[in-house]
């Protein structure tokens, strides 16, 4: 029978011998003797966990203890980990019955009845076990009283005795013969009261296989809720008065089930908004009925969502009963969500708390809205909330002070990371960071769920994190955590595809970082002061290692990594890769022909370029590698004027979108005005340039008609250029050659309500 890798598990790393907490590379332990170390790690990290000895061999013969109550997925759990560790034998036993006749005993349950406390007690000598925390659980391995060892294994609660099997598959160690359990005492519980994931975002909803596959990883790394609200899912929220199909049920119950396997939450949320009759006896009455549908597979938690809905009442009937000031739609609103909570969750013995999320959930200040609501909708209903703005860079405590203080409901946050539906051909696989560690009930969070990417299994990187934090945010590393999430991930695979993420991580939560184009950077930049130098061979060997690497990662990862589904959803991002190496190496081949006057080697290089970059442009996907871009574009066109140089613009959407970012030197980072027609932004070149060619490379929000205007002074400005439809993307502009040193963007037309946003605005001097 296989065992498992160590690489499988993560995000805690203890050294065994010493007793010290070191975070220590990951690795695979195979131990030989007491005197080696002995290393494991633990995801999400523990509260508590202290060494009590060396450990012991794990014998092929086991006996399990248990009550009558044991959580059955936390005695599954234990088993499958001792059957992949080499047991063979396993006797199980209550334990009100004679004890299993084997050299280990795992002692599984809550074990809360005193008579069979004092049994574990007495047995496995430890006293006073007491675990006070919800979901919290104790796991200890080696203490005993007589010739046998004991392993403990208690839970609080059901989820507490499965989240301490959790905890005990991770620190099984494998090693040549016997594997090894390790003496530790770990007391552990998680922050946060709810934590998981809402699958909320716009376009494809994820696959029935995907589904059940998230709820399995949830479990995995102790999440405990799952909201199903797929905005594209037609009767979640067009459709939302018809009932679902049978087969659909069908599925829903499964997924149902599955939750409650893994102790996951499974809430169903219905989006009604856009065309119900908020004061309908019969709409009401539709609600309840696709609800009750849902209670009678087994759901048990729901919420009505309001979020991205016109808050205008149209419907004279409700317009006659609530009004047409501010406060109209909010009152609508809390009539409707009252009534619910009222007649259906308050009829329905075990339901969960109502969630909703109002239709002003971002915004950072009050209003007549928000104080009407707050005002009329009940209080144990829960509120959730972005954090201040859609995808919110950070949300503090004092943030949810303020929220809270507005709304005066428990706040579960819903949190737009790693969501990629508003730039669908961008992967977000960076860690969760920017979320103090102290959003609690105190400040009236609790609980977090995060919105993922439509590509469910790429998804499952960053969420690792998430659960990390959630668990234990007082501990949380995000560099670590993701280190922890790779090696889970793909195991032998861990280094491709770390290259990968490095090259599909930036994000508005973590300033648009680029880890490969960090890497990258001072690379560049010393090829190029070699170049200027006239010796370019100097600075080439390690640029050109890095664009080889970025050549070979798709082959490796596809030869390597055991995910037909993660590869099928990232295809398009790794062909893009393996482009962007090609054309690397072809650009530092061509500048190498070049200084040694290799003619015909610098243009046959050139046009491999060129077509690489062709091929490149008919993949719309994106990777977070910001300055291959630009590169690219000196090796071709000569040095871009206007990076670094100082840019003005008309306005910028919010402070941390300036116009600096559209001139310096990196495709991911971005300018974007605000949500009028007449913006414009420039750049100062520093001095008069003969130039001939513009590329402004646009964002989603692109200017549909525009005019390129330069000026000597920066007061008199001419036009050379205007373009009447563009369809964004990258827009390569020839104008005549022009003597200018001021060069602007000035807008004509929006393409969509958003204002214009630039990740780059190059100039290029002409070129004999």
């Amino acid at each position: 029978m296989s065992k498992r890798k160590l690489y499988t598990k993560a995000a805690l790393t203890v050294c065994l011998v010493t007793g010290l907490f070191v975070p220590l590379d990951f690795q695979e332990t195979k131990a030989q003797s007491n005197n080696e170390d002995y290393d494991f790690t633990i995801s999400p990290k523990p509260k508590s966990i202290e060494k009590t000895g060396n450990g012991f061999p794990l014998n092929p013969k086991v006996g399990i203890v248990t009550e009558k109550d044991t959580d059955a997925m936390a005695l599954l759990e234990v088993k499958g980990a001792l059957e992949k560790a080499g047991v063979n034998k396993i006797i199980e036993s209550d334990i009100n019955n004679p004890l299993p006749d084997a050299p280990v005993l795992i002692w599984v349950g809550e074990f809360k009845d005193e008579d069979e406390l004092k049994i574990v007690e007495e047995n496995v000598g430890i006293q006073n076990i007491d675990i006070n925390h919800k979901e919290g659980y104790i796991v200890s391995s080696g203490k005993s009283n007589g010739d046998k060892k004991d392993i403990v294994i208690v839970g609080n609660d059901a989820a507490g005795t499965f989240y301490g099997a959790e905890t005990f598959k991770h620190i099984l160690i494998e090693r040549e013969g016997t594997d090894w359990i390790p003496e530790v005492e770990i007391k552990d519980w998680p922050t946060m009261p709810i934590r998981g994931a809402i699958e909320g975002f716009y376009g494809k909803p994820w696959s029935h296989e995907d589904r059940l596959s998230q709820l399995d990883f949830y479990g995995e790394h102790k999440m405990n809720s799952y909201i199903y609200a797929p905005k594209d899912d037609p009767y979640h929220r067009d459709k939302w008065r018809e009932p679902y199909p049978e087969e659909k049920i069908k599925e829903i119950e499964e997924l149902v089930k599955t939750a409650q396997k893994n102790h996951v939450t499974f809430t169903f949320a219905i989006s009604p908004g856009n065309t119900i009759t908020f004061s309908s006896d019969a709409e009401l009455q539709v609600l309840m009925n696709k609800a009750q549908a849902m209670w009678d597979v087994g759901v048990k938690s729901f919420a009505l969502f309001l979020d991205d809905i016109n808050p205008s009442l149209r419907s004279p009937q409700d317009r006659a009963m609530f009004g047409i000031d501010a406060n109209a739609s909010a009152k609508a609103q809390a009539y409707l969500l009252n009534r619910f909570n009222e007649q259906f969750i308050k009829t329905h013995e075990g339901a969960e708390r109502l969630i909703t999320v109002p239709t002003e959930y971002y915004q950072a200040n009050t209003s007549p809205y928000r104080k009407t609501f707050a005002e009329l909708v009940q209080s144990d209903i829960v509120v959730q909330w972005t954090g201040i703005g859609v995808v919110a860079p950070s949300i503090t405590s004092a943030d949810a002070d303020k929220i809270h203080g507005i709304f005066k409901h428990d706040l579960l946050i819903w949190d737009n990371y790693p969501v990629n539906d508003f730039d669908r051909n961008k992967l977000f696989l960076g860690p969760l960071v920017g979320r103090d560690s102290n959003l609690t009930p105190e400040h009236g969070v609790i609980g977090l769920t995060a919105n993922p990417m439509n590509e469910a299994e790429a998804s499952k990187i960053p969420l690792f994190t998430v659960a990390d934090y959630t668990w234990n945010p007082e501990s949380y590393d995000a560099n670590y955590s993701l280190e922890q999430s790779i090696k889970e991930f793909a195991g032998d695979a861990a280094e491709p595809l770390k290259v990968f993420v490095d090259s599909s991580y930036a994000a508005g939560l973590n300033n648009s970082k680029e880890p490969f184009s960090e890497n990258l950077k001072p690379l560049i930049d010393k090829f190029w002061a070699a170049y200027e130098s006239g010796n370019v061979k100097e600075g080439a060997d390690d640029l050109l290692n890095e664009f080889i690497k970025l050549k070979n990662t798709p082959h490796q990862l596809r030869n390597t990594l055991d995910n037909k589904n993660f590869l099928e959803e990232v295809n398009p991002y790794l062909n893009k890769m393996e482009l962007y190496g090609f054309a690397g190496e072809a650009a530092i081949k061509m500048v190498l022909a070049e200084q040694e006057n290799d003619t015909q080697a610098a243009m046959e290089q050139k046009t491999l370029l060129q077509n690489t970059m062709t091929e490149m442009a008919k993949i719309p996907q994106k990777l977070s590698l910001g300055v291959i871009p630009t590169f690219l574009d000196r090796v071709i066109n000569g040095k871009n004027l206007a990076e670094g140089k100082i840019a003005k613009a008309s306005s910028s959407e919010v402070s941390w979108l300036t116009p600096d970012l559209a001139v310096d030197g990196n495709n991911t980072t971005r300018w974007a005005s605000l949500y009028t027609n007449n913006q414009w932004i420039s750049v100062d070149l520093g001095q008069i340039y003969s130039i001939n060619k513009v590329i402004l490379n646009w964002e989603n929000a692109y200017g549909k008609q525009y005019k390129i205007q330069v000026s000597q002074d920066g007061n008199q400005w001419t036009d050379v250029y205007t373009e009447l439809n563009s369809n964004g993307g990258t827009d390569e502009i020839e104008i005549p050659s022009t003597e200018a040193r001021f060069v602007r963007m000035q807008g004509i037309q929006r393409a969509s309500s958003w204002g214009y946003s630039l990740y780059e605005f190059k100039v290029f001097e002409t070129r004999n």
